[in-house]
């Protein structure tokens, strides 16, 4: 397992053509070969805000996603 920092990211960033990974991931998606749950979403009360969580991955791939949005 790898996790990145948002610095560490953004200094890859440039080296990744994003929106033809972006196609090839809905291409996946459309073959039925992505797992994509439902969105999860925390509600919070103190202090308040939200939570959004999406995470999925493509079968046979070597990576998974996570995604946490506040």
């Amino acid at each position: 397992m790898q996790i990145l920092t948002l610095d560490q990211i953004k200094a890859a960033l440039p080296s990744v053509n994003l929106i033809d990974e972006i196609e090839k991931g809905f291409v996946a998606y459309s073959r039925g070969e992505a797992v994509v749950p439902p969105v999860g979403e925390l509600i919070l009360q103190d202090p308040p805000g939200d939570v959004h969580i999406k995470y999925g991955y493509i079968k046979g791939d070597d990576y998974d996603v996570l995604s946490l949005v506040t």
